[in-house]
């Protein structure tokens, strides 16, 4: 079946706020509004692609005309009934990530019912898509067999949940994460804060959304991603690397636009041995088709990185787990559909919705409306 895509980047707050009438803030609307289209980049033959109402559609399709790539556009004022009569088809929900906020948009669009996952299903990938799940992966990533003979190189064994601040013990160098936040909101490390005001803003976590993580605030060397797609038989497929810059509360800066081989040799120069990058891409992929089927089919994202610790070098396995479409697999998709090599993707303005480079920066902004 055909695939319906819907950008929603706000996808992440609406699931810490849980409910189906979540309002995001108006920058975040703007730019849903503004990359509405931005699912082209991902989207197969024959795909549809949802904008938001009053969106002018004309010039989205006269832009993307240039490429010779069958992908409708359809706005949501115009209704699932003449997506389906137009194509002659039924198509499957794809947003950028699941929600009850995401199902009622698309309930809103005319989708059956049947073609949307339950509100018990919805509050499964929910569950999963909280950091408290990835603390329990992480857990059961570290015990893999296959991982034994790299334990001296691999982090992650001191990343834990906690739902009382009696249970907190705050070294010096401590990251706290919201169990939901989005792009390094939610997200502060305890080295420059007082105790006071770090128990301050964990309590608020407790109280909205049930505990936090605390996780050591690592010397970074270089952020990166292991990409992935669940089939809907539950099997994790590799798609690949991402690369990636944040800051150090964790604020998403940009990702690498290179071939799949170039980031592979920067993950690897930074310290982590090819041998173990050939065997974590396994573990993952054997424990996310036994954790996700059944339960979750789509893209997801582990997030990782390379660290100094005391003289050495180690690994972080999994520092987030990303159950949604991200910019990492956008940066894959560019790199393959373009010939942009060795660039930064970053949200801007002021050009076409396309792959302009700019001083080394692929731009990925909104299409200006044509006069008509």
């Amino acid at each position: 079946m055909q695939r319906l895509h819907l950008f929603n980047c706000s996808n992440d707050l609406a699931l810490a706020q849980g409910s189906k009438e979540y309002i995001a803030p108006k920058s975040v609307t703007q730019m849903e509004r503004d990359l509405a289209p931005l699912p082209w980049w991902w989207a197969n033959e024959g795909d549809a692609v949802l904008l938001p109402q009053g969106a002018d559609k004309r010039a989205v399709e006269n832009f993307f005309s240039q490429y010779n790539r069958d992908i409708i556009f359809i706005t949501e004022d115009e209704g699932y009934n003449t997506l389906r009569i137009g194509a002659g088809c039924d198509f499957r929900p794809s947003p950028w990530g699941w929600s009850r906020a995401s199902a009622e948009r698309f309930r809103r669009f005319g989708m059956p019912g049947t073609l949307l996952p339950t509100d018990r299903a919805i509050e499964i990938m929910r569950a999963l898509s909280s950091r408290e799940f990835a603390a329990e992966y992480v857990v059961k990533l570290l015990n893999e067999t296959v991982l034994s003979e790299h334990k001296t190189i691999l982090a992650g064994d001191k990343m834990r949940f906690i739902k009382s601040l009696e249970e907190l013990q705050t070294p010096e160098r401590t990251i706290f994460k919201s169990p939901w936040s989005s792009s390094g909101r939610g997200v502060f490390a305890a080295n420059n804060l007082d105790e006071p005001s770090i128990r301050e803003k964990l309590t608020g976590f407790i109280t909205r959304q049930g505990g936090f993580i605390a996780d050591k605030l690592y010397d970074k060397i270089l952020d990166f991603a292991l990409e992935y797609y669940i089939t809907p038989d539950g099997k994790a497929r590799f798609l690949g690397y991402s690369v990636f810059v944040a800051g150090g509360n964790g604020y998403y800066g940009h990702n690498i636009v290179a071939p799949q081989d170039t980031l592979k040799e920067l993950i690897t120069k930074s310290g982590c041995p090819e041998e173990l990058l050939d065997t974590l891409i396994t573990a993952h992929s054997t424990l996310l088709t036994t954790t996700l089927s059944g339960k979750y089919s789509g893209v997801v994202g582990i997030d990782m990185l390379t660290a100094r610790e005391n003289g050495n070098i180690v690994v972080h396995p999994c520092i987030e787990i990303n159950l949604r479409m991200n910019i990492g697999v956008l940066a894959i998709m560019v790199n393959s559909l373009t010939d942009c090599t060795d660039c930064k993707l970053v949200p801007a303005s002021g050009c076409m919705f396309g792959a302009a480079v700019i001083k080394q920066k692929l731009h990925i902004a909104p299409i200006k409306s044509r006069s008509k």
